[in-house]
């Protein structure tokens, strides 16, 4: 987040989180409290992805070995990364779209981001995430969430990031093992944090 939308965010009050319950129940909590007391992990998604007509790809499911159970995906883009994520030690919980985060900008008008993707690390951390399915994608509106929701993160001990499309290479290694429940050898994880790095997955 650059100096000068971190001190428009601080002025403003920082952040809120938006989220549903166990329940189906809409809740909107400060961002720090959120962040220190909400698994979000174990919550559903707070808004539907899109469906877009025409399109070849639609939203779907992925079974998660870490998880335990399916994580909704909205494009082949942001499942590549579920199943790379579901490969990580580091990671406990995957949730797709668990939150909504609001603030507001320079000229107090109200403006919100739903990030694609949460994963919790075993540090109690956490990660929110895009998944562009082309380098660069979702324009000027994902540019300055991107700003914001960064600058939330850190302040909470999180990372924010924008997850760019695998290296081909990468994704068929990852899809040629399927996630299967069981726990990974020594030899599954040698090229680990070489798939880390080109994935755009940095700073852990």
């Amino acid at each position: 987040m650059s100096s000068h939308v971190q001190g428009e965010a601080r002025a403003r009050g920082v952040c809120e989180a938006v989220f549903k319950d166990a329940s189906g129940g809409v809740r909107q909590l400060p961002w720090d409290k959120a962040a220190s007391s909400v698994r979000f992990e174990e919550l559903p998604p707070v808004a539907a992805f899109p469906v877009v007509p025409g399109k070849r790809w639609a939203p779907g499911w992925w079974w998660s070995a870490t998880s335990g159970r399916h994580v909704v995906h909205g494009s082949a883009a942001m499942r590549s990364q579920l199943m790379l994520l579901d490969r990580d030690p580091d990671v406990v919980g995957l949730a797709g779209r668990p939150l909504r985060v609001v603030w507001r900008d320079g000229q107090g008008r109200v403006r919100s981001w739903v990030p694609q993707l949460f994963a919790r690390y075993t540090d109690g951390t956490a990660l929110l995430a895009d998944c562009p399915s082309i380098p660069g994608g979702g324009g000027e509106r994902a540019r300055v969430a991107a700003q914001y929701v960064g600058g939330a993160c850190a302040e909470v001990g999180w990372l924010h990031r924008r997850l760019e499309p695998l290296d081909p290479v990468v994704e068929a290694n990852v899809r040629w093992r399927p996630a299967t429940g069981t726990p990974a050898t020594p030899a599954d994880w040698n090229g680990w944090p070489r798939c880390k790095k080109r994935s755009g997955i940095h700073g852990r």
